[in-house]
């Protein structure tokens, strides 16, 4: 997503939508998840294939695009887990220079985010060579404009295939966060591509380092697809397609999907089961801190953020301003126009999102997780301390 900033101010109010059963996934193992193939081979070139011809966008056709609001939302989501998580690190070692791993990070949406939070080195990696080259470009750019800039290293590679700390102008570097946003689910095609993007996490994370990021919620999209009377459901500004039939058991790694976000996103992506996924990380020394679904990160963070949350727009003013259109239909808005009605200030603005772009929105979940420490077992052999009761895991 796009990281876009500018001064705005207005009154916000969370769009409301009903609250969806909590399902459980049916699944089952292919058997073969380890196993590399040619499929695998072809979905990665597709996946670089698609971001590599994605067009840059100027600011004033973002600023028209029906998915403005949930772009400046994404980015209030990001800028939020970010500034959490340096103040976590400076809160027990204050004035530690930050390293940081930005994982899948596309044409480097979320550089200025790492400059506010006054990080000292960032290492970029993202399967698409036009991404990084574009997401350099948009560095020297930065850098030119403001003086001073954290240092930085931009890889093209696999993330799910291939060992980055080999990369690395520093093997030994230590991060302190890790971040990978909207980028994720792309390595649950099959449990050596998780493996590995895991691998790549941590195996640099400090203990007491945080991971964090977005994913689609695999719970929400079956959740919806029971509702629908297809396999695919959506609005006028995205459509997911099933490419499995989730009414029988389905893969824990390969769970396909079709998803299309106008102008955007229009590439094959994979299910990320919660649980299994914990379960993974668990092995590599993360442990979960943080889970909430976008519409309850919201309702956490929108009291202690809610400047920010007013200085890049997240919120679409309503009524709309004089010579201003909404940028959705008018059924967009029912959930705030019910809600404007019963006022009695009829003067004062409200903030909301269109429902088309709510609907997006709640698909997605923020997570956070946390590096454990480490000991030596009986045969020299690292493990993991967990906080939770459990045995130390192995480090793979």
């Amino acid at each position: 997503m796009n990281d876009v900033s500018e001064n705005y101010e207005h009154n916000n109010e969370e769009p409301k939508l009903n609250d969806r059963p909590n399902e459980n996934l049916k699944r089952r193992s292919s058997g073969n998840e380890d196993e590399p193939s040619k499929k695998i081979h072809s979905h990665s070139n597709i996946v670089a294939a698609h971001y590599n011809h994605l067009e840059e966008k100027g600011l004033k056709e973002r600023f028209n695009s029906p998915i403005f609001y949930l772009r400046n939302f994404n980015n209030w989501v990001k800028s939020v887990l970010i500034q959490e998580y340096t103040d976590k690190i400076r809160e027990k070692d204050y004035g530690r220079p930050l390293r940081v791993l930005d994982i899948c990070c596309g044409k480097g949406g979320d550089l200025s985010k790492w400059q506010k939070a006054r990080v000292e080195h960032v290492i970029f990696a993202d399967i698409a060579e036009v991404s990084i080259d574009q997401c350099k470009t948009r560095y020297e750019d930065l850098r030119l404009r403001s003086g001073r800039l954290f240092s930085a290293e931009f890889i093209a590679t696999d993330c799910t295939k291939n060992t980055l700390r080999d990369k690395y102008k520093d093997p030994s570097i230590k991060f302190d966060l890790a971040s990978c946003q909207f980028g994720l689910h792309y390595s649950f095609e099959s449990l050596g591509q998780a493996r590995r993007m895991l691998a790549n996490i941590s195996e640099c994370l400090k203990p007491d380092g945080y991971f964090f990021g977005t994913i689609p919620d695999a719970n929400e999209i079956i959740t919806r697809f029971k509702k629908s009377q297809n396999r695919s459901f959506g609005n006028r500004i995205f459509n997911i397609k099933l490419l499995f039939n989730p009414e029988d058991e389905y893969p824990l790694f390969g769970a396909k999907y079709d998803f299309h976000l106008e102008g955007v996103v229009d590439c094959p992506e994979f299910l990320v089961h919660f649980d299994l996924f914990l379960k993974l990380a668990k092995e590599y020394g993360l442990e979960l801190v943080y889970k909430a679904r976008f519409e309850d990160f919201f309702k956490d963070f929108s009291g202690k953020y809610r400047d920010l949350l007013q200085r890049i727009k997240c919120f679409e003013t309503y009524p709309a301003p004089p010579n201003r259109e909404l940028i959705g239909d008018e059924k967009d808005y029912e959930h705030v126009k019910n809600y404007f009605d019963n006022m009695t200030n009829k003067h004062e603005k409200l903030g909301t999102m269109s429902l088309c772009e709510w609907e997006v929105a709640t698909i997605y979940l923020a997570f956070v997780l946390k590096k454990c420490k480490s000991t030596l077992d009986s045969n020299g052999k690292q493990v993991y301390i967990h906080t939770e009761k459990t045995s130390p895991s192995t480090q793979k």
